[in-house]
C-alpha cells in the first residue's frame, strides 16, 4: 500500500509499521482560522492527535498532523519536538499534504524522542518558528488525546485512537447514573456510591482519585451498579492500578484533609466530594461517623452516622425554631437560632406547614449565600419566604435546601402572644408575652455569661457578664449564683453594661469562689437566663464562649479578663513574611513527577540543596546560589535512587517511598520513607541513613531506623511525610522534653549523633522529636502539635531559630513557624503561602541560611509532587539585615543571567531558568540587582504515589 491512503481504507487502527502513515479524509475541512502563520508558511498545518502511553494504548508514541487548509503543503523542513525542544522529529522528504490529509509520526521511525505521561508536541515550520504546539496532562484514559472536530476542534480525550483516520471523542451514552454518596476516612477507608437512576450502570474503567491526580483506583471490567443499589469500596477492594490488579488501599489512603472524585471510563469528572477538613467525628467517635448525602445521592457531603452500603442518616444542623407568630402581627413568620458552634448555611431553605403537599408551591428558598451565625436569628416571613398562613392549631417545619427535616414543632393553638422557647433554641416553648422577632426572646434580661475563671486567676476567680445587644443593658438586680441556690451575689443598682461590653465580677464581689466541675447560673428574678458548667475538674486556661459573645461554651485559648474570647482552634493565618513572589526554576522536566522533602546544607563549598523523590527513592545535589537559582551538582544530574538495606542485591526492588529528606553536621544524608514501595498498602515509617558520596549510582542504607511502633497507626500512604535533622545546640534548654517533663538536655541521650530528627505525620499534623542511637535505637523525644490539619515539609531556619511545618493544599499551602520555648506549648505563628504561590501540592520546603541573604532577603524553595515540570519554586524571607555576608553571589558562581544559552538547554551548566511571564519580571529584576548590588538573577501532593 503506498504512503497515501484515504480514510475510507483505514478501517482499523493497529500498531502503526515504521514508516509514517499519511491518509486523506472522505471530505475535507476547512482552514483553521486559529492557527498562527508564521515566516510566510501555508495556514492550516496543525497538530491533530497525540499518542503518548503505550502501556495503555498497545501503540508506540505517535503525533498526527493534519492540513485544515485549502492548499496542498510541502513538509520538507517541517519538523515536531517534545517539551525540550532539542530533539526533533521530521516528516519523510518529498511528504506533500493535500487539504483534509492526515500524516502519522511514529517512535523510532519518524523521531527519536519519547512522550511523557503529561508533556508537550510542538510543531514548528522550515523557518524555526512554532506553528503549533499543544500541552497535555496525563488525564486522557486511553492516553490519547485529539482535536474533535479534526483541525478545527477543541483539544479532548479520545474514545479511541485513530492515527490516519478522523478522530473520535463521542462519548458514549451510558444508562443508570452514578455519585459518590459517603465516605469514611477514619478509621477504616471506604467510599460508598448509589445509583440514583432506574437501570443498571456499567462503571467498567471508572475511576476513584483523591486530591491527587497521581492516586488512581479503577473499578474492574465488568462492574454495575444496579438501579437504586449501593456499591462500597473498602481499603482491600480489588480494582485496576497502572493496568494491574490492586488493592484500594496501594494507590490511595482517604487524608484528614482530603477529597474523593470520580471520573467515567472517557475520563470526564463525574462528581466531586470537595476538600475536606479533619476526619468526621461524632461525640469524639471516628468509627461512628462520616461525610454523607442526604437524602442519598443529593446535595453537600455532611456529618453523617455510618451507614455503609444502606440510606445515609445524616447529623442535621443544630439550627431550632426558635419563636413562631402565627396571628398577632402583620405577617405571620417563624424564627430560627443557630445553637450550635458552626457557622450554617441556610441557601435552599425552606418553612411548610402541615399541607406540604397543597403548599408545596407556596414557599420561596432562602436566597444563595445566606449564613447563620452561632447564636444568631434567621426570620422566614411571610410572604418573602411563604404564602400561606399559619393556622390555629398548626406545624411548623424547617427543611434544608435538599428537603431534609432539620426541626419541626406541632403547637395547638394560636398563642396569646407568640411560641417562644425559653432558653433560645434548646428550652421548652411557651407562650410569651413580648415578640422579639430576630433576637433574643423575651425570657428575662438578654445578659449572657461570656467567660469563667474558676482556678485561681488574675486575681482570683471571676465571671465575665457581656451584653449582646446594640444599646447599653441595665443589669441592676441581676443574681449570680454557682451550682449551690446559697451562694447568689446580686448585681448592685445603677449597674450598666455597654452594648457589646463587658463585665467583670471578681471573686471578692462574688464572696464565693467556683470549684472544679461546678456551675455559673444567672436569674432574672426567678427567671434562668443562662447558665453553664465545665464539668469535672476545672478548664486548663478558661471556660468561655467560641466564637465570643455567641457561640457554645469551650476551653479558650488563653484567659481575656474584660476582653474578647481567644478560642483554641481559631487560628490566624498572617500573610507570608517574605515576598509575594514566587517563581518556578525547572521550565522543563528536570526531576520526577514524584517531588517530596528538600532539606539546605552548608558546606566550605557554599550552600547546597538536596532534593528526593518518593517514586523510585530518588534524590539530587543542587548547588544553591543567592538569588534562588540552583545547579544539579557534577555527578548528580540523574540523581542517587537510595535502596533499603534489604535490597542491597537486588537493584530492580522498588524501593523506599521516601518522602523527606536532611543532612546532619557531618554531612550524612537521611531519607524518611512511609512504606515499602513494593508493598504500597503497608505503613512503615523508616528512616534511612547513606553516605552520599558512597557510589556514582545507588545508595544502599548504612543505617536504617523503624519508627512505625513508636508513631501512631495511621493509612499507608498518610504516615512519614518530613524529617529535619535539628543541631543540639539548637534544641538545649528550649525543646521540652516530654520524658522529663523539662527543658531538652543532651547529655539525657547518649549514644546518638550531635542532634534530634524531627518527623511529620501527614495524617494528624503532627511533629514527633527522635533522638536516633547509632545502634539502631529510637527514643521519642518530644510531639509537637503545630495547628495543622497535615504536615508535608519540615525545615529548621537557622535565621529565624524557628522549625518550619508546612502543609500541601489539603490546607491551602499554610505553614506554621514553631518557637521553641522550653514549655510543652511552644509559641506558634501560622502564614498563608505567598500570594504568587498557586495552591498545589507542596511537599517540600527549605530556607536558606545567613549566608545566602543579600540586601536583607534571602531564598526560599518549595517542591510541589505530581509536576513534570515547575515542580521547584522559590521564594524569600527576611534574611541578614545590612552587606551581604557570603560575598556577591554565596554559594557558587555568579549566573550569567537568565535565559542564557539555547532553548530547550536551560542555563549553562544545568541551571534552571524561569518561565513564561515570570521571564521579563526576572529579566527587570536581574537589571536591578546588577546595578544595586552586583548579583544576578538566573530565571528559573498530593500526597505521594
Amino acid at each position: 500500500m503506498s504512503r497515501l491512503h484515504s480514510a475510507a481504507a483505514v478501517t482499523t487502527v493497529c500498531a502503526l509499521s515504521a514508516a509514517a502513515l499519511l491518509a486523506a479524509p472522505l471530505a475535507a475541512t476547512g482552514a483553521d482560522s486559529r492557527i498562527t502563520e508564521t515566516s510566510g508558511a501555508p495556514a492550516g498545518l496543525v497538530l491533530n492527535e497525540i499518542v503518548y502511553d503505550d502501556a495503555a494504548t498497545g501503540l508506540v508514541d505517535q503525533v498526527e498532523i493534519y492540513n485544515a487548509g485549502v492548499e496542498a503543503i510541502s513538509l520538507d523542513g517541517w519538523y515536531i519536538s517534545d517539551e525540550k525542544r532539542d530533539t526533533f522529529g521530521h516528516a519523510p522528504a518529498g511528504t506533500t499534504l493535500a487539504p483534509g490529509e492526515f500524516l502519522v509520526l511514529v517512535k523510532d521511525v519518524d523521531f527519536d524522542f519519547g512522550l511523557g505521561k503529561g508533556d508537550e508536541v510542538v510543531l514548528f515550520d522550515p523557518a524555526g518558528a512554532e506553528a503549533d504546539a499543544y500541552a497535555y496532562e496525563n488525564t486522557a484514559p486511553l492516553a490519547v488525546w485529539a482535536r474533535c472536530a479534526d483541525g478545527v476542534g477543541e483539544w479532548a480525550h479520545a474514545t479511541a485512537a485513530t492515527p490516519g483516520a478522523a478522530n473520535d471523542c463521542t462519548v458514549v451514552p451510558v444508562t443508570g447514573s452514578i455519585v459518590i454518596n459517603e465516605v469514611d476516612s477514619q478509621p477504616a477507608d471506604w467510599v460508598e456510591f448509589y445509583n440514583p437512576g432506574g437501570e443498571a450502570l456499567d462503571i467498567s474503567g471508572f475511576e476513584i482519585r483523591d486530591n491527587s491526580d497521581d492516586h488512581r483506583w479503577q473499578f474492574r471490567p465488568g462492574t454495575q451498579i444496579g438501579a437504586g443499589e449501593f456499591l462500597v469500596v473498602d481499603e482491600s477492594t480489588i480494582g485496576i492500578v497502572d493496568g494491574t490488579e490492586a488493592a484500594f488501599r496501594d494507590p490511595i489512603g482517604i487524608g484528614s484533609a482530603d477529597r474523593i472524585r470520580l471520573y467515567d471510563a472517557a475520563g470526564a469528572l463525574i462528581d466531586d466530594t470537595l476538600m475536606w477538613d479533619g476526619h468526621a467525628a461524632i461525640g469524639g467517635d471516628f468509627s461512628a461517623a462520616t461525610l454523607a448525602r442526604c437524602p442519598d445521592g443529593v446535595g453537600a457531603f455532611i456529618l453523617a452516622h455510618a451507614t455503609p452500603a444502606a440510606t445515609n442518616s445524616c447529623v442535621m444542623p443544630d439550627v431550632a425554631i426558635n419563636e413562631i407568630e402565627s396571628n398577632g402581627d402583620a405577617t405571620d413568620w417563624v424564627e430560627v437560632v443557630n445553637a450550635g458552634s458552626t457557622s450554617v448555611d441556610l441557601s435552599g431553605w425552606t418553612v411548610m406547614d402541615n399541607d406540604p403537599s397543597g403548599h408545596a408551591g407556596d414557599v420561596t428558598p432562602l436566597p444563595a449565600g445566606t449564613m447563620l451565625e452561632p447564636g444568631a436569628y434567621v426570620v422566614f416571613d411571610q410572604p418573602t419566604a411563604f404564602s400561606f398562613g399559619l393556622g390555629n392549631g398548626d406545624t411548623v417545619t424547617i427543611r434544608d435546601a435538599n428537603g431534609n427535616t432539620v426541626d419541626e414543632y406541632v403547637y395547638p393553638a394560636h398563642a396569646d402572644g407568640v411560641w417562644a422557647r425559653c432558653a433560645d433554641g434548646t428550652g421548652d416553648f411557651a407562650d410569651q408575652a413580648i415578640s422579639t422577632k430576630g433576637a433574643r426572646n423575651a425570657c428575662g434580661s438578654p445578659v449572657r455569661i461570656n467567660e469563667v475563671e474558676s482556678d485561681g486567676g488574675s486575681p482570683d476567680d471571676w465571671v465575665e457578664l457581656v451584653n449582646p445587644t446594640a444599646d447599653a443593658l441595665d443589669v441592676s438586680g441581676i443574681v449570680v449564683k454557682d451550682d449551690d441556690d446559697a451562694h447568689a451575689y446580686t448585681i448592685p443598682a445603677g449597674t450598666a453594661i455597654a452594648a457589646g461590653g463587658y463585665l467583670v465580677i471578681e471573686r471578692a464581689q462574688l464572696g464565693f469562689g467556683l470549684g472544679g466541675g461546678d456551675a455559673v447560673r444567672v436569674f432574672d428574678g426567678d427567671l434562668i437566663v443562662d447558665e453553664t458548667t465545665w464539668g469535672e475538674g476545672h478548664a486548663a486556661t478558661s471556660w468561655g464562649r467560641c466564637p465570643d459573645i455567641t457561640g457554645a461554651f469551650a476551653l479558650t485559648a488563653q484567659p481575656t479578663r474584660g476582653a474578647a474570647n481567644e478560642c483554641a482552634g481559631e487560628i490566624a493565618f498572617s500573610p507570608w513574611p517574605g515576598s509575594a513572589e514566587v517563581r518556578a526554576l525547572d521550565a522543563i522536566p528536570t526531576f520526577l513527577e514524584d517531588s517530596s522533602g528538600l532539606d539546605i546544607q552548608e558546606t566550605a563549598d557554599g550552600a547546597v540543596l538536596w532534593a528526593v523523590d518518593n517514586g523510585d527513592g530518588r534524590i539530587w545535589k543542587l548547588d544553591a546560589h543567592a538569588d534562588g537559582s540552583v545547579v544539579k551538582a557534577e555527578g548528580w544530574n540523574d540523581g542517587k535512587r537510595i535502596r533499603f538495606q534489604k535490597d542491597a542485591s537486588d537493584p530492580g526492588a522498588a524501593g523506599p517511598d521516601t518522602e523527606g529528606i536532611t543532612v546532619d553536621g557531618e554531612g550524612a544524608v537521611y531519607v524518611a520513607s512511609e512504606r515499602d514501595n513494593s508493598a504500597k498498602g503497608v505503613n512503615q515509617n523508616v528512616v534511612l541513613k547513606v553516605d552520599p558520596d558512597a557510589a556514582a549510582g545507588d545508595l544502599v542504607a548504612q543505617q536504617e531506623w523503624d519508627l512505625t511502633a513508636l508513631l501512631p497507626a495511621v493509612g499507608a500512604n498518610l504516615g512519614m511525610e518530613a524529617v529535619e535533622w535539628v543541631p543540639d545546640a539548637a534544641l538545649a534548654g528550649v525543646l521540652f522534653d516530654d520524658n522529663t517533663g523539662a527543658a531538652y538536655d543532651p547529655a539525657d541521650y547518649a549514644g546518638r549523633g550531635g542532634g534530634l530528627f524531627f518527623v511529620a505525620i501527614e495524617d494528624n499534623g503532627h511533629v514527633y522529636a527522635f533522638a536516633l542511637g547509632t545502634d539502631g535505637s529510637a527514643t521519642l523525644v518530644s510531639e509537637i502539635a503545630p495547628g495543622l490539619a497535615g504536615v508535608m515539609a519540615l525545615d529548621y531556619d537557622s535565621v529565624r531559630d524557628v522549625l518550619w511545618a508546612v502543609c500541601d493544599d489539603g490546607c491551602q499551602g499554610r505553614s506554621a513557624e514553631i518557637t521553641l520555648n522550653g514549655t510543652a506549648q511552644p509559641g506558634l505563628a501560622h502564614f498563608e503561602r505567598p500570594a504568587g504561590m498557586p495552591d498545589i501540592n507542596n511537599e517540600g520546603f527549605a530556607t536558606a541560611p545567613a549566608s545566602l541573604s543579600v540586601d536583607g532577603q534571602r531564598p526560599v524553595w518549595w517542591f510541589a509532587d505530581g509536576f513534570a515540570s515547575e515542580a521547584l519554586r522559590t521564594g524569600t524571607l527576611p534574611g541578614v539585615d545590612g552587606e551581604n555576608p557570603g560575598g556577591e553571589n554565596p554559594g557558587g558562581e555568579t549566573p550569567t543571567g537568565p535565559g542564557a544559552g539555547s532553548p530547550g538547554t536551560g542555563t549553562p551548566g544545568g541551571g534552571l531558568a524561569a518561565t513564561g511571564s515570570e521571564a521579563p519580571v526576572a529579566a527587570i529584576a536581574l537589571a536591578l540587582m546588577l546595578l544595586l548590588a552586583g548579583a544576578a538573577i538566573a530565571r528559573r501532593r498530593s500526597r505521594s504515589v
